[in-house]
């Protein structure tokens, strides 16, 4: 499942009054591809101009932003556990400040 489709599955299993969580999430990983996207046309135009690729900067680059995204996307499933739970006596929350 792509993280957009989990964001989307985690979203439709909230109350609605809970949506908001998930489209802040969902406009975060937005931007998180734009910058992804920019950068890769950036190092195609330094490629193109001569300059040398560093092929370990690109792929640290991409496995910190493939890091964000897990997370961010752990974060969100913890919260929608958390509001799910909501009342529940016995469950440990993931987040002492609680959510509302």
């Amino acid at each position: 499942m792509t993280t957009l489709a989990k964001v989307r599955y985690l979203k439709a299993a909230l109350p609605k009054e809970h949506h908001s969580v998930t489209y802040f999430v969902e406009h975060a990983l937005e931007s998180i591809d734009a910058l992804v996207e920019q950068q890769r046309k950036y190092n195609a135009a330094q490629a193109i101009y001569g300059e040398r690729i560093v092929g370990s900067e690109v792929r640290v680059f991409n496995e910190t932003v493939a890091q964000i995204k897990a997370t961010l996307l752990r974060t969100l499933e913890k919260t929608a556990e958390d509001m799910s739970h909501k009342g529940d006596k016995n469950w440990q929350a993931h987040y002492r400040d609680g959510v509302e």
